[in-house]
């Protein structure tokens, strides 16, 4: 008949009209209808190595785009490989679309080789997990997933598409996803806010993930100086004011007491905008809800969040602050006396150097240093998980919202040298950098390979410790001496068997010239540096005593 398709072209076409352009994944027996109908689709397919590296790829699409790419697994262990990228979509409320093949649905509930519930392995970690068991059911699950991906707070929703629903054929065509427009902000709302903000004498603006996600950066920042309050962004917020901003106090959220503790310790009142809890445990921000907390956001304030929420406004973010600053009229703050020393005992860090020698390793302040000094507005940069995190969360200094990518919300390792792969893909201009622990890096080298054969531009740099660094700081820390030390690889050879150039640092003499080269050179680059985080103190934002 006329006008009918299979599951599986159903499937693509439907996730092509609802603007999703790219799927990373891995095939397998049970999707090769899938990957038939791929083929012959508009849509760009990138074959991965791993599937959680395909995940991993996919967050990262979402992130730079704002838009859900797709993850593709086959059943079984290709499923449970796609785990671990897809939990942390869902935790940093990222858009994806995570997609598995299953066997045929008469094995379903039966014990059979390869079959797992694949819809409940996957329903803790995403917004809606489902199985799709007739091909009519596929354009409007369709429809409804990516609606669900992109709604506030985004995240991963999974569809597992049974291999006889693949094959089996609809007349139904695609669905359109309904837009959501954002809620203006009530006026009972603003006037609670308006109360908050001018019975204050110190407030503060938490910035969060939300921000950029909003598209509301423009916003905050003019509400900042119209009202002359600073601002502190959570790690994933990172660049929504330069760092020469004269309102900026940076980053919040190392373990140790940092420089920013101190401006919410002499705090009155916390704007929370557009922040998420899963970013940094919100009681410690707020002395266990001792500082009451206006919250700015697309959605409620979790009632469990660990602060006294005084008052919400919930609707889009650029219209509620615009709506609260025009309500404010001329009314301005002067920096607290606190929060001006926050600044400058953060700049004063920025500007020292730690090293001990020019050649050897190198202490992290001053590898960040040199990233951020040659950092243009056009880069990107991610972070793997490890104790490099903590460092580049707040001495790599972005100079726009979004350029320096840091896995926060499940803060799983192995997420930058897949994610480099897909912001290289995606970059129009300037170079990617991932920078990876030695640890990290290890969790999807395999996927070097990919970049290789995709011929991308990017340099991924890998501090060497030989151990997992923050792991034995805990361990220091808790008064247990215990090491977990390990072998690193032969940079060089790891990095020619994978048809990347590699380039050693012998100490800080080099480093600048080592990474303006990567910077400039075609195809990806691996830079090994060993790294001395004793000579940075071990762990960052360690306020030094009085």
């Amino acid at each position: 008949m006329a006008g009918r398709r299979s599951g599986a072209q159903a499937l693509v076409e439907s996730l092509f009209s609802a603007g999703v352009d790219t799927v990373y994944g891995v095939p397998g027996e049970e999707t090769t209808a899938l990957m038939a109908a791929l083929h012959d689709s508009e849509m760009a397919f990138v074959l991965c190595r791993h599937e959680q590296a395909a995940a991993f790829m996919a967050g990262v699409h979402g992130r730079l785009t704002g838009r859900p790419a797709a993850c593709l697994a086959t059943l079984g262990p290709g499923a449970t490989n796609l785990v671990t990228g897809v939990a942390d979509a869902t935790l940093d409320f990222v858009p994806m679309i995570a997609i598995t093949g299953q066997g045929g649905c008469g094995r379903l509930g039966r014990e059979s080789h390869q079959i797992i519930d694949l819809e409940a392995l996957f329903a803790p970690v995403t917004k809606q997990s489902r199985t799709l068991l007739e091909a009519d059911a596929v354009p409007g699950a369709v429809a409804e997933a990516v609606r669900l991906a992109r709604a506030e707070k985004p995240g991963a929703v999974h569809l597992c598409l049974p291999e006889d629903v693949a094959d089996a054929q609809t007349a139904l065509r695609d669905v359109p996803v309904p837009q959501v427009l954002p809620s203006p902000p009530a006026p009972e709302a603003i006037a609670q806010a308006l109360t908050l903000l001018t019975r204050a004498e110190r407030p503060i603006l938490l910035a969060g993930a939300g921000v950029i996600r909003a598209g509301a950066t423009a916003e905050l920042r003019a509400f900042a100086e119209a009202t002359g309050i600073a601002v502190v962004t959570s790690f994933m917020a990172g660049g929504v004011l330069p760092p020469e901003h004269e309102l900026t106090l940076f980053t919040v959220g190392q373990p140790e007491g940092d420089y920013v503790d101190l401006s919410f310790e002499a705090a009155d009142l916390i704007v929370s905008v557009g922040f998420d809890p899963v970013e940094y445990p919100a009681a410690d921000l707020s002395r266990d809800g001792a500082i009451p907390v206006l919250h700015l956001g697309a959605g409620p304030a979790p009632a469990d969040a660990g602060w006294h929420v005084a008052g919400q406004v919930v609707a889009g973010l650029p219209e509620t602050l615009a709506a609260l600053a025009e309500a404010l009229e001329a009314r301005r703050w002067d920096m607290p006396p606190a929060f001006a020393g926050v600044q400058a005992g953060m700049r004063k860090a920025f500007a020292r150097a730690y090293s001990t020698s020019s050649e050897g390793p190198v202490a992290p302040q001053d590898i960040c240093a040199e990233i951020t000094r040659q950092l243009r507005a056009e880069d990107t940069v991610l972070s793997g998980v490890g104790l490099h995190k903590l460092w580049i969360a707040r001495h790599v200094l972005p100079r726009r919202p979004g350029q320096v990518i840091i896995p926060n919300g499940l803060a799983g390792m192995g997420l930058a040298l897949p994610g480099a792969v897909a912001a290289a893909r995606l970059q129009q201009a300037g170079r990617v950098l991932a920078i990876c622990g030695d640890g990290d890096v290890m969790m999807n080298v395999q996927d070097m390979e990919t970049a290789a054969r995709l011929g991308l531009d990017l340099t991924v740099m890998v501090w060497e410790d030989g151990g997992y660094g923050l792991i034995d700081a805990h361990q220091q820390k808790a008064g247990d001496d215990s090491t977990f030390g390990f072998g690193t690889p032969d940079w060089g050879r790891l990095a020619r068997a994978f048809g990347w150039s590699h380039a050693p640092v012998a100490g800080l003499s080099e480093l600048g010239e080592i990474l303006r080269a990567g910077h400039d050179s075609a195809g990806p680059t691996l830079v090994s540096v060993p790294v001395d985080y004793a000579a940075g103190g071990g762990l960052p934002g360690v306020r030094p005593a009085a």
